[in-house]
Order: C-alpha cells, then sequence, then structure tokens
C-alpha cells in the first residue's frame, strides 16, 4: 500500500431493499394474475416470482448466503468484496454505477470484463458511510 486512503463498509440488512422487493415482486404477480393465460401457467408463473423473491431476501437483504456481500473495502479505484463465506475478489469500480442521496448500484469490472453489481440502500450502511461512498463513487 502507499499510503492511500482505504474505506471500509460493513453491509447490514436494509428494511428498504425489503420493502422494495416485496413491492416489486408482487407488481409482478398482479401482473400475472391479470393476463388472460392457462391457471396452470399462473401457478408456475407465481412460483418462479416466490422463488426470486426469497433468493434475493436472503442474498442481498439478509445477508444469509455464501455470495452475501458482507464488506466492501475501497481504494482509489479498487474495490475488494468480502463474502459472507469468507471468499473475496478484487474489482475495479465500473462507470456504470448509479449513485443517487437514495441508493447506490455498485458494479465492478472483474477480470476478464465481468461485471457484477450490487444495490446498497442508505439503511445498510452505518451512518454517515452510504455519503461518503456516495462521495467517493461520483468523484473516483
Amino acid at each position: 500500500m502507499s499510503g492511500a486512503l482505504v474505506l471500509r463498509y460493513t453491509v447490514k440488512p436494509s428494511l428498504r431493499f425489503a420493502l422494495s422487493l416485496l413491492l416489486l415482486h408482487m407488481a409482478v404477480a398482479a401482473v400475472v394474475c391479470a393476463t388472460a393465460i392457462p391457471w396452470l401457467a399462473k401457478l408456475a408463473m407465481l412460483m418462479l416470482i416466490a422463488l426470486s423473491l426469497s433468493y434475493y431476501l436472503a442474498r442481498d437483504v439478509l445477508l444469509l448466503l455464501g455470495d452475501s456481500w458482507r464488506d466492501i473495502s475501497v481504494e482509489q479505484k479498487d474495490v475488494t468484496v468480502v463474502t459472507r463465506d469468507g471468499n473475496s475478489f478484487l474489482g475495479q469500480a465500473a462507470d456504470k454505477c448509479f449513485v443517487s442521496p437514495y441508493v447506490v448500484v455498485l458494479c465492478l469490472k472483474l477480470e476478464g470484463s465481468r461485471l457484477v453489481s450490487r444495490t446498497i440502500f442508505p439503511d445498510a450502511l452505518s451512518a454517515g458511510a452510504f455519503r461518503e461512498l456516495c462521495v467517493y463513487l461520483k468523484f473516483a
């Protein structure tokens, strides 16, 4: 390390994200119910919607799965992510990151031009850390 500032963030469960996921999945389920397709197809689609909701709640909100992001460290353009199962990976903040006072979509470019992203709401980080992350991503 060359004396560069390293920012570390611990990701916590987010109630805002949970509510957003729930509302979006409910809207999709309502659209499926309103369509004129056979009831068996509707049932299959509703099951897939429920599975999707369960997966994203477990991975991104409750942080229960092995690939859930637990810690994020930022140094210049490099971002290191530590997952729940203890694995870590290094990426660079991509230009596709979306930053607003209400939500951050953190896109990381990994080796081989692969992109991974996660949505981070203000209540998922400690007080002030969300603002610090927003400022870093805007000016990095």
